[in-house]
C-alpha cells in the first residue's frame, strides 16, 4: 500500500519527506507559538484587570453610596463585569498570588478581603454551583446597561474574584478575553501558507539542482558503449555524488582503453598469422599434388579468409565512425533501390518517416549482411523455383525503433538461433551468415547494433522463414542538445 502511494522517482520521495517534515515542524511551531500567545494574553489581561479593580476599589471607598452604581456602570466593559453584592460569589482563594498583588495595590491599608479564582472557560465553570450562581448574577446585572444591548461577543472567562469593601459590601468581578483574540487571523494563515509554499519551492529547486549530476550520470551510463568519443563528466555537484562521478569516469576510461587494446591485439595477431600461413602455402606448392595437398590448401584458404575478416572487423572498429542523426527510412530506401537495380526482389515497408541516431556506414553494413543472408538462403518456395520477396520493415513501437528483415526460407533450428551469433560458427546446412563465408557476419552485425545501444535477434516465422529483428533506442530531439 505504501509503495503505491509513494512516487517512484527519487526527487518525488525526497519532496514527500521534506513536505511531511515541514508540515510536522509547522504544526509543532504553531502549537508552541499559540501556547505562548495565550499565556501572554492571559498575563496581560490579568494585570490589566487587577489594576482596574484596584483603582475602582480605591474610588468606591472614597465616594458616597449614591454614586457607586454610576461608577460601576462607567467602569464595566465587554471584557470586565462588575457588581456590588452583599455576599462574595467566590468562596475559596485559589490564586493567593493574585490576591496579594491586588491587596498591595490599594491606596489605604483597609481591612479588605480578596478572593480570586482562575477559570478555564465560562461553560466549564457554569458546571459548578457557586460559579454558575455568580455568572448568572453578573449577566443579569449587565442587561440594564446600554452598551450591553448590542449583540454579545463570545468571550472566554479568565478570572473571577471578590473584594470586600470598607462598607462591608462585596465587589464581585469577572474578566474575560475576546475569543477572536485567541484565533488566527486570515492574514496570518495566508502568510504562513505563502511562507510554506516559498520554502517548499526553494527546497524543490535545491533538490532538483543537486540531483542534476545524477541525471547526467544516468544519461552517460545509458550511452556507455554506444559512443566511442567519451568525454569525462564534470566533477560538480554534492560531495556525496562526486566520488561516484569520479569512479564512473575512471570506469569509462578503463573500458575505452580495454576495447582499444583488444582491437589492437586482434589486428596484431591477425597480421602476424599471415607470415606463417604464406610460408605454409609456399611449402605446399612444392610437394606432390594429391588429395591431401588439396585439402591442406583449402584449409589455408579458409584460414586466410578468417584472418581477412578479422582484420576488416578490427579496422572498422578502430575507425570509430561517429554517430549522427539519420532519416532511417531514406537510408533503407536507398539500400533497397541498390538491390532492386541488381534484380533482387525486396519489398520495403515503412509506415512513417523514422529518425534515428546511428553510424550510417556501419548500420548499412549490418542491413546488407542480413539482406545477403536472406537472398542467399531464404527465397525458395516449397515445390517451386520462383524466388519469394524479401520483406524489409521499419517502424516505431512504444519504446524502440524496429527494423525487420524477413524471408520465407527453411529457417533455423530453434536450438541454433543463438549459436549463429558466435564467431566462426557455421551451420551444417550451409546457412552461412557472413559475406566472407567464415561465420563472422552475424557476430559483427550484433556487435555493431549493441554499440548503438540496441539488440539483434533471430526468430522463425510461423508461416515459414526467418526474421532478423533490430531494435534501437528511439531518437528524441531533447537528447541531442
Amino acid at each position: 500500500m505504501i509503495k503505491r502511494i509513494l512516487p517512484s522517482s527519487l526527487i518525488g520521495k525526497i519532496c514527500i519527506i521534506m513536505v511531511l517534515g515541514l508540515v510536522f515542524e509547522l504544526l509543532i511551531a504553531l502549537q508552541i507559538f499559540t501556547n505562548e500567545r495565550v499565556q501572554m494574553l492571559n498575563l496581560t489581561t490579568s494585570n490589566s484587570t487587577l489594576e482596574r479593580v484596584a483603582a475602582l476599589v480605591n474610588v468606591i471607598d472614597r465616594t458616597s453610596v449614591e454614586l457607586h452604581d454610576e461608577i460601576l456602570a462607567a467602569s464595566q466593559s465587554s471584557g470586565l463585569t462588575l457588581s456590588l453584592d452583599n455576599t462574595a460569589v467566590v468562596t475559596g482563594n485559589q490564586r493567593a498570588d493574585l490576591s496579594a498583588q491586588l491587596a498591595r495595590s490599594f491606596s489605604a491599608p483597609l481591612p479588605h478581603q480578596v478572593k480570586i479564582q482562575s477559570v478555564i472557560s465560562q461553560q466549564h465553570n457554569e458546571q459548578q454551583a457557586d460559579m454558575s450562581k455568580m455568572m448568572r448574577h453578573m449577566h443579569m446585572s449587565m442587561k440594564h446597561m446600554p452598551m450591553m444591548q448590542q449583540p454579545m461577543v463570545e468571550y472566554k472567562t479568565q478570572l473571577i474574584g471578590s473584594v470586600k469593601l470598607s462598607n462591608n459590601y462585596w465587589l464581585n468581578f469577572s474578566s474575560a478575553i475576546d475569543q477572536q483574540a485567541l484565533r488566527w487571523s486570515w492574514s496570518a494563515i495566508v502568510g504562513l501558507i505563502l511562507v510554506a509554499l516559498f520554502t517548499l519551492s526553494a527546497m524543490y529547486w535545491v533538490v532538483k539542482r543537486s540531483l542534476l549530476p545524477v541525471k547526467k550520470l544516468a544519461v552517460a551510463a545509458q550511452k556507455l558503449g554506444q559512443e566511442r568519443d567519451f568525454t569525462p563528466l564534470e566533477l560538480s555537484g554534492p560531495e556525496e555524488i562526486l566520488p561516484t562521478i569520479a569512479a564512473f569516469n575512471q570506469m569509462q576510461t578503463q573500458l575505452s582503453q580495454f576495447v582499444d587494446d583488444r582491437t589492437k591485439m586482434l589486428a596484431a595477431i591477425s597480421h602476424d598469422l599471415r607470415t606463417p600461413i604464406t610460408s605454409m602455402r609456399l611449402r605446399l606448392e612444392f610437394i606432390e599434388h594429391n588429395e591431401d595437398q588439396k585439402q591442406l590448401l583449402k584449409t589455408l584458404t579458409n584460414m586466410e579468409l578468417m584472418i581477412e575478416a578479422t582484420m576488416n572487423f578490427a579496422r572498422d572498429d578502430a575507425q570509430q565512425e561517429p554517430s549522427q542523426t539519420v532519416e532511417l527510412t531514406s537510408l533503407l530506401q536507398t539500400i533497397t533501390d541498390d538491390y532492386q537495380d541488381r534484380g533482387d526482389v525486396i519489398h520495403f515497408i515503412a509506415a512513417n518517416k523514422v529518425i534515428c541516431r546511428l553510424a550510417p556506414i556501419a548500420f548499412r553494413r549490418v542491413i546488407e549482411n542480413l539482406l545477403n543472408n536472406s537472398l542467399c538462403y531464404g527465397q525458395q518456395f516449397e515445390n517451386t523455383s520462383r524466388p519469394s520477396p524479401i520483406e524489409l520493415n521499419c517502424f516505431n513501437d512504444e519504446q524502440y525503433t524496429v527494423v525487420q528483415v524477413c524471408d520465407r526460407g527453411t529457417g533455423i533450428d530453434e536450438s541454433a538461433l543463438e549459436d549463429v551469433f558466435k564467431p566462426f560458427v557455421r551451420l551444417e546446412k550451409a546457412r552461412d551468415t557472413s559475406s566472407s563465408s567464415v561465420g563472422l557476419g552475424l557476430s559483427i552485425s550484433r556487435s555493431i547494433i549493441q554499440a548503438h545501444g540496441g539488440s539483434l535477434v533471430l526468430r522463425n516465422r510461423s508461416e515459414g522463414g526467418l526474421c532478423a529483428e533490430i531494435r534501437l533506442p528511439q531518437y528524441h530531439r531533447a537528447q541531442s542538445k
